[in-house]
């Protein structure tokens, strides 16, 4: 392996101090879900570093989850499926890049309502991955 210089280094960890704070997933456990609001509580599986500390982060309340509506026919019949989500569920969370309140309130192209980027109010759950 090559010699990297002190420089370098310190400009690959400064880089990497600066990825660890923008927040794109997230594992998650499901903790509770409400399937009249389609919404979840969650609580992060993977601890986070700060500093010299292992920290878990806090659980997200009252997430959005993404509801992709799937129609079925069987024998003749049309049904639809409904999203089953139960405590225990491992699932992921994706942290929209920005304030997403007017948008998904209105429907429509908005301008964000303050300038919140990659937060847990605007995390969406896209699905299990794992069945608790």
């Amino acid at each position: 392996m090559g010699y990297k210089s002190a420089e370098l280094n310190n400009a690959e960890a400064n880089e990497r101090k600066n990825l660890l704070k923008i927040r794109c997933a997230d594992l998650m456990q499901v903790t509770a879900f409400d399937a009249g609001k389609m919404t979840v509580n969650v609580k992060p599986l993977v601890k986070r570093e700060i500093g010299d500390t292992v920290v878990s982060p806090p659980p997200i309340l009252g997430v959005k989850v993404a509801n992709i509506p799937l129609e079925v026919e069987v024998e003749g019949k049309k049904g639809t499926v409904t999203v089953k989500i139960n405590p225990g569920d491992i699932g992921v969370v994706v942290y929209l890049d920005l304030d997403s309140d007017n948008s998904i309130k209105t429907g429509a192209e908005s301008t964000p309502n303050s300038s919140r980027v990659h937060s847990g109010d605007d995390a969406i759950f896209v699905g299990v991955v794992q069945k608790g």
